[in-house]
């Protein structure tokens, strides 16, 4: 016969049976959670890590722009000042000529501009030269010598520039005016290489014959303005 003492064993059995089982599945509950704690802590610091990358390549590639940039603009600070520096330049050449002018008496024959970092001084070709001639006159040697006086004084390059009006010429020495006018200009500089003593290297030379007209050619007065020789001071 089974006693009440076995009963009492075997209900006590069960209790601890069924205690165990749930306590294994807290634990397991627990390791599970624990696992997935820290799977998700993981992804998170993968996505933090590539995140950060992500911030590290922007504030490399900003570094990278903002030191360009720094160069740029000290680039265009440099520009700026040589710019500032040019037109300086350009004021006192072209204050320094037209004083030069007026205390020779050239003010009426010579006239003075700038135009594109450069000072151009123009000649009337009356002045110069004869009608059709490619030849100076003595007149315009006394004003080319006081001309040449003032260049040796500066270090700059230039260009001597012959042009003319549009009327036709047609000799056996000028076919064209686009003869005449470079005749006039190489004369110029023949002068101021070989009596002045100008050194060649910083002079050139061209012809333009009646191309790029300052004045309409459609009168006397235009005409003659576009008859005239340039001479285009490089700075």
């Amino acid at each position: 016969m089974k006693s009440q003492y076995d009963d009492n064993i075997e209900y006590e059995d069960d209790v601890s049976s069924h205690w165990m089982i749930t306590y294994s599945d807290m634990i397991t509950i627990i390791l599970c959670f624990f696992i997935i704690f820290f799977t998700f802590s993981a992804e998170e610091i993968s996505s933090l890590s590539t995140v950060k990358d992500s911030l590290m390549n922007k504030v490399d590639k900003l570094s990278s722009e903002n030191t360009k940039l720094k160069e740029e603009k000290k680039s265009l600070s440099e520009k700026l000042f040589n710019i500032k520096n040019v037109d300086t330049d350009l004021n006192t050449s072209n204050e320094e000529f037209i004083s030069f002018l007026r205390n020779n008496d050239l003010l009426e024959d010579v006239s003075i501009s700038e135009k594109e970092n450069e000072l151009v001084i123009r000649f009337k070709n009356s002045i110069l030269f004869d009608s059709g001639k490619a030849e100076i006159t003595e007149k315009g040697y006394v004003i080319l010598d006081k001309i040449a006086n003032k260049l040796k004084l500066i270090d700059n390059d230039f260009v001597v520039e012959g042009f003319t009006d549009n009327i036709p010429i047609n000799t056996l020495q000028f076919p064209s005016n686009w003869e005449l006018s470079s005749a006039r200009a190489i004369n110029v500089v023949k002068f101021f290489i070989s009596k002045k003593s100008i050194n060649e290297n910083r002079i050139s030379f061209s012809g333009w014959g009646e191309r790029k007209p300052i004045a309409s050619n459609d009168t006397v007065g235009g005409r003659a303005k576009n008859r005239r020789i340039e001479i285009r001071i490089m700075n």
